[in-house]
């Protein structure tokens, strides 16, 4: 008589018992030193094989049973005609199957980055109260104002005129208040950029390389789209998977708050992103009667100008082109905003 050796318990206690097993008659037999117990096979639930994993053989008036000896139990299961692994086992033990698995694995882990992320951040966004974001906006100012930026340079006549006609250009397309500030810094050089809060930055020299207000307001314009459609908070979350997590589930900030001034520094937006930023500037633009060129005027300006400094910096090219794949090619955005390409 075949036997399979296993370790019992009772259910009641933690001992276990040394058991000997035996299927007779659609009967599962068990024997120790000290028991003798007799089961149907249809009321005992038997574990699927899982790896190295004990095999567990739960009685349904309560105990079980552990078996270590897998190819042994498996013989002893298909003499009694009883299937010996479930589905799970068998894709387990073949490499099909476990290559198939990982491959299915990786797509979704790349998949659920690319776009289950997103489409996450992009809910999480919305629901994040104004005063959190707001409060990200102060945490980033107070950390970029310590070093990174200095104060403006520009008179204060010069910053309330340029407000105003912020202020207008906002309130024309139907915006809450944002908060415009002036900074200057060499390191940023010219550059404009929305926080989560709605605050939007913008650099003495920005203004100073453009023309003229048209230029610094389409800037500002295309500025306002990203505020519009919560594309700094998005972009936050999405580069923080644990502080989104955190916000998310636990309503804890404290972490988003902390690594939001690094985060926001180093993030450049999707090609998507800056592209309906585009259309956004362009659509308020007009309405104020102010040219869509003018954006594309100042991403020519722009464009000469960051080249320029990151040859003068001795930047690798890799790392320029880098930079660049993140963002619309510019002579696209350019002819776009121009009404000379077939997009709008």
């Amino acid at each position: 008589m075949k036997t399979v050796n296993a370790n019992y318990f009772d259910g009641l206690s933690a001992l276990q018992q040394a058991v000997a097993l035996n299927i007779a008659q659609g009967q599962l037999e068990v024997r120790g030193e000290k028991l003798i117990r007799a089961e149907p096979l249809s009321n005992i639930r038997i574990s699927a094989k899982l790896g190295s994993a004990p095999r567990l053989l739960n009685f349904a008036g309560g105990g079980h049973c552990e078996v270590n000896n897998h190819a042994d139990f498996e013989a002893l299961l298909r003499d009694a005609g009883v299937l010996p692994q479930s589905l799970l086992s068998r894709m387990e033990g073949s490499w099909r199957h476990a290559l198939t698995a990982t491959v299915l694995s990786i797509v979704i882990a790349i998949a659920s980055f690319y776009w289950g992320l997103p489409w996450v951040a992009n809910i999480a966004a919305g629901r994040i109260p104004d005063s959190v974001s707001l409060s990200i906006d102060t945490h980033f100012l107070d950390a970029v104002d310590k070093g990174l930026v200095q104060a403006s340079q520009l008179s204060q006549a010069r910053q309330k005129k340029l407000r105003k006609r912020f202020d207008n250009l906002r309130a024309m397309h139907g915006l809450p208040p944002h908060q415009l500030e002036f900074r200057s810094s060499k390191v940023i050089g010219a550059n404009a950029f929305a926080l989560p809060g709605g605050t939007v930055v913008v650099t003495d020299q920005l203004i100073a390389l453009a023309s003229n207000d048209e230029e610094v307001l389409a800037v500002l314009a295309h500025e306002l789209g990203h505020v519009s459609e919560r594309h700094p908070m998005r972009q936050l979350l999405q580069s923080s998977v644990v502080g989104l997590a955190m916000t998310w589930y636990l309503g804890d900030i404290s972490s988003l708050l902390a690594a939001a001034p690094t985060m926001l520094l180093e993030t450049n937006y999707s090609r998507n992103f800056e592209r309906r930023a585009d259309r956004y500037a362009a659509s308020m633009l007009r309405e104020n009667g102010i040219a869509p060129a003018r954006l594309a005027d100042m991403l020519e300006k722009l464009e000469k100008s960051h080249r320029g400094a990151v040859k003068e910096s001795g930047e690798q090219p890799s790392r320029i082109a880098r930079f660049l794949s993140t963002h619309p090619d510019t002579a696209e955005r350019i002819r776009d905003l121009r009404g000379d390409g077939s997009r709008q």
